[in-house]
């Protein structure tokens, strides 16, 4: 970019040289803003400054204080006894300049100076919050009171908070352009924030600080770049997390919609049952969270829908994009007559309700579209609903898709290709384009299954936001904290604040050198335990996946982080290596559980071999084939107590299949719940059923589910996934007695190499055998009401079924 200076400009420029000769701050050659620890440079900004500008200015003047040791004045009005001018924001003397940066969007900005100033902008302005968004003393119905009136409906407000940052003085809506350019002016002196609070910065100390010759325009790849901290964001963080926010270049909204946006539509008004999905003969209307599960088919609802995002629209005419996502944990076909036949099972998992909810988006969106040009709508691609539906070739130009995934699952390369793809084809169906993401950096979550596991992935971060540069908007991005997190406690962002900075930058300039990043990280950071941090980074990423599994790869852990923290020493640098240690302690216990193994009084089964003829698949268990084998009672999951409805089942073996003979008592058997009567029909986990859990020696592990009738539902869950698009070959069939039903299930096992020959069929695995046994678990689900009742073969003292730990020995004599 040249920079275009107005004769005006040129006179300024030469009175600057004819008084400059009297500044004992001058020097010849190079201009300085500070020289020998010495101000030579003020900073000026606008008598009304914007929230952000006076940040930006604060900022610049205490770290080039940290630097140098001067300290700048900040004013508004240039004195002629200072040389050099640093403008912050716009001002009437950038405007003398002609310099301006109002056209720039999602907070980019210019960096440009002259012989005797640099100016730092961009287009700034503060959020102004509405009235609406106030509560009053009155409370939430008092509230309500006021947002109905506005509205003329009965509904939910979706922006109830204006993200207002007590701490910082500093909206997350606001306009900050300025600020990133004094950031990025920082980091060009060597400055870095790669953790909250002072323990994470790294200043440069010198004593001359030279007026750099630049003239740049900085945008970023991408224009939503939200890492939503949990308990640390804007409104509630401290000022230690929300100016890390600032540090690195984050925003908020930015024409993102949000989540889960339909739940307005009906969280508060219940007077339309028809609204709402039917499940076991009644209406979600409270189901789940007391929200709510609608029924996509339902007209009524769709009006409703149009209606309350027209109200919202005119309420709040500088909103661009509102969600009508469905609610959180949907995940279930509505079993009403209308909507009958609109799943697509054949899809698998995430394709199964496709069809049928985006379906119910798109109908709104025209009319929106019709009512309210230039304003858009979106939907998460989530869960059953994630992939694009077959059955609309193109949606309505104002609809868009907010893709939900986990990035750190793409060290494996077949997820990872699988999501390009999925990226790929809403692109085709989206006139608008508008794709988003939605992640989750969740793994220091107390309860994860990544309990204390160091888990980066800076290389799969950097891989995916070059593929997802020019093809998505921006990211929402949800981040592990604790709640009243008090020291010495572990933090929760011991590891995963590298993932944050190495994204945070990334959104800026998808295409820079990640290795380049890092070196420079590990150098800042951890200073003299350099080389052993590094080692010890490369190695958690190469093997964090494989951890919670793997003892001898968490005493490599704990090996190589006490080589890190005797090289760090007693400094900084042995601070933040500490974080580490304290974080990995949790990981301790999980270590010692693993290397025990299994504990040894897990119940045993044991399968004979039986003659496939004298078997007819029909549930009634009254054939030769049962007959002289072992009966196991399943137990209370929780307490191993037996449970109030018994369940017993056997097993055996025949011609390369396990087969599973189960019997359920229930004396109350005309409320007998058969939620799903077709295979592939996820409604099974919503009704009475049977699960049956089975890890292999070779693969870990499948899901099979079965309702009453004998409809399956299978799943392969390796590493914890839930791939559904897994066919297991099962065949299963059900029976209903008096005071009981039972089914009759078999099982074919298709070989070690199963799942090389073909991922998606069958199960992998050989005959259990005593030197090599399955591992399992047999489970019931009874529904009556709003209880349900759990019982397992081998109970997991929690309410699921899901511990693999807990999973008992197979074998076939």
């Amino acid at each position: 970019m040249k920079n275009n200076i107005s004769y005006y400009h040129v006179a300024v420029l030469l009175a600057a040289v004819m008084i400059g000769f009297k500044f004992s701050g001058r020097v010849s050659g190079d201009t300085f803003i500070v020289k020998d620890h010495k101000p030579n440079a003020e900073i000026i900004i606008s008598g009304s400054p914007e929230r952000a500008v006076k940040i930006a200015s604060e900022e610049l003047q205490a770290y080039i204080e940290k630097i140098s040791g001067a300290r700048l004045a900040v004013t508004n009005v240039a004195t002629d006894s200072t040389p050099v001018k640093i403008y912050v924001g716009k001002s009437k003397y950038t405007d003398q300049l002609k310099l301006s940066a109002d056209d720039l969007k999602d907070d980019a900005f210019r960096m440009v100076s002259g012989y005797n100033y640099l100016a730092l902008l961009g287009h700034d302005f503060d959020y102004k919050a509405r009235d609406t968004y106030i509560r009053s003393e009155g409370g939430r119905p008092k509230y309500y009171e006021k947002w109905d009136e506005l509205t003329g409906g009965k509904w939910g407000n979706p922006i109830e908070s204006d993200a207002f940052s007590s701490a910082v003085n500093i909206s997350a809506y606001d306009g900050r352009g300025s600020v990133n350019a004094v950031y990025e002016f920082l980091r060009d002196l060597g400055v870095r924030w790669y953790f909250p609070g002072e323990i994470g910065e790294v200043v440069p100390k010198t004593p001359d600080i030279a007026l750099p010759k630049v003239d740049k325009t900085v945008k970023p790849d991408f224009a939503l770049r939200h890492l939503y901290i949990y308990f640390n964001d804007f409104r509630r963080g401290s000022k230690d997390y929300v100016m890390w926010q600032l540090r690195m270049g984050l925003n908020e909204k930015n024409g993102f919609g949000g989540g889960h946006g339909l739940i307005n539509v009906h969280l508060r008004d219940k007077s339309h049952p028809e609204y709402f999905a039917l499940y076991k003969g009644k209406r979600a209307t409270g189901e789940p969270y007391g929200i709510g599960t609608p029924c996509f088919s339902s007209e009524g609802l769709i009006a409703e829908t149009i209606k309350y995002c027209q109200a919202v629209l005119k309420v709040y005419p500088e909103e661009q994009v509102l969600s009508i996502a469905p609610v959180d944990g949907y995940g279930m076909i509505c079993e009403c007559d209308l909507c009958k036949g609109k799943a697509t099972r054949q899809r698998g998992w995430n394709g199964m309700l496709s069809d049928y909810v985006w379906s119910f988006m798109d109908r709104v969106a025209k009319e929106i579209y019709k009512t309210n040009p230039g304003k858009k709508l979106s939907n998460l691609s989530y869960s059953v609903y994630q992939l694009p539906p077959e059955k609309i070739d193109k949606f309505s130009p104002n609809l868009g898709a907010v893709i939900c995934r986990w990035r750190s699952d793409f060290h494996d390369p077949k997820t990872r290709d699988e999501f390009n793809k999925i990226t790929e084809a809403w692109l085709e169906k989206l006139p608008s384009k508008d794709i988003y993401i939605w992640d989750y950096y969740l793994h220091s979550r107390a309860d994860g299954p990544w309990m204390g596991v160091p888990v980066y992935y800076p290389h799969i971060i950097a891989d995916d936001l070059r593929f997802l540069k020019g093809k998505s908007r921006g990211e929402f991005i949800e981040i592990s904290e604790v709640w009243q997190r008090k020291e010495p406690s572990w933090h929760p962002m011991a590891a995963n604040h590298l993932n944050l900075y190495v994204t945070s930058r990334l959104y800026w300039d998808a295409n820079q050198d990640v290795d380049a990043l890092l070196a420079e990280f590990y150098e800042n950071f951890y200073g003299p335990a350099a080389k052993e941090m590094k080692s010890f980074i490369e190695y958690a990423e190469a093997n964090w996946m494989k951890a919670p599994k793997n003892a001898a790869i968490m005493d490599r852990f704990f090996e190589m982080i006490a080589a890190a923290r005797k090289a760090a020493g007693d400094t900084i640098y042995g601070k933040r290596v500490d974080m580490l240690v304290l974080y990995m302690e949790r990981l301790k216990a999980v270590r010692d559980k693993v290397a025990k193994g299994r504990e040894k009084d897990l119940p045993k089964a044991q399968a004979l071999e039986r003659n496939k003829a004298d078997l007819k698949l029909d549930g009634k268990l009254d054939d030769k084939f049962w007959e002289g084998l072992e009966e196991y009672a399943l137990k209370d999951v929780e307490t191993g107590n037996p449970p109030a409805s018994k369940t017993t089942f056997r097993v055996a073996w025949a011609e390369n299949s396990l087969y599973f003979a189960v019997r359920c008592a229930d004396g109350d058997m005309q409320n007998l719940y058969i939620a799903a009567k077709e295979n592939k029909d996820a409604n099974v986990f919503n009704g009475d059923n049977i699960e049956l859990l089975l890890e292999t020696p070779v693969h870990s592990y499948y899901q099979l589910a079965f309702s009453p009738a004998g409809s399956v539902f299978d799943m392969d869950r390796e590493g914890g996934k839930f791939n559904s698009l897994w066919r297991s070959g099962v065949e299963a069939a059900g029976y209903r007695g008096e005071g009981f039903w039972s089914l009759e299930i078999r099982v074919p096992v298709a070989g070690e190499n199963a799942a090389a020959v073909d991922a998606n069929n069958g199960i992998a695995g050989a005959k259990p055998a005593q030197s090599a046994p399955w591992y399992f678990n047999l489970c019931r689900q009874r529904i009556r009401g709003k209880e349900s009742q759990l019982s397992t073969f081998s109970p997991t003292g929690k309410r699921s079924f899901h511990e693999l730990m807990k999973f008992g020995p197979l074998t076939v004599k």
